[in-house]
């Protein structure tokens, strides 16, 4: 969260689903929630972000297409194992963010949030059957 937030993320999506028996807050343990604190406090009391200038690249994912994204062989939407994309995604990926940091926007493809609307110097679309590919 903490580089998201310095890199000028304006938002952080926890996905906190289902809602677990005995515990009335998703999936979130204490935990969680002590690492939610530290997080805000430590961005409220220095202004630690970075002098970023920007995305030069945008990764774009399919539509809805919920993976972790943390290792090849991670889950969709926490429950279900990979699919036949994930180890594509994972490649390009690891590829892109080696080569633009966090230089690297990762979108869906979502016609409400038109990626020709943002001054990217590159796109990449996960399955390099459009725009350019790496």
């Amino acid at each position: 969260m903490i580089d998201a937030y310095e890199a000028g993320a304006d938002y952080i999506v926890i996905f906190n689903y289902p809602k677990l028996e005995g515990n009335d807050y998703g999936v979130m343990t204490d935990e969680h929630f002590y690492a939610l604190e530290r997080f805000w406090n430590s961005i409220t009391e220095t202004d630690s972000r970075a002098d970023f200038s920007g995305p030069e690249a945008a990764l774009v994912l399919p539509r809805y297409y919920g993976w972790g994204m943390r290792q090849p062989d991670d889950t969709i939407w926490g429950f279900w194992g990979p699919d036949d994309k994930s180890l594509t995604i994972a490649k390009i990926t690891d590829k892109l963010l080696a080569q633009y940091g966090v230089s690297l926007d990762i979108v869906y493809d979502d016609p409400a949030y038109p990626i020709s609307e943002v001054n990217y110097k590159s796109i990449y679309y996960w399955d390099s059957t459009s725009g350019t590919a790496p």
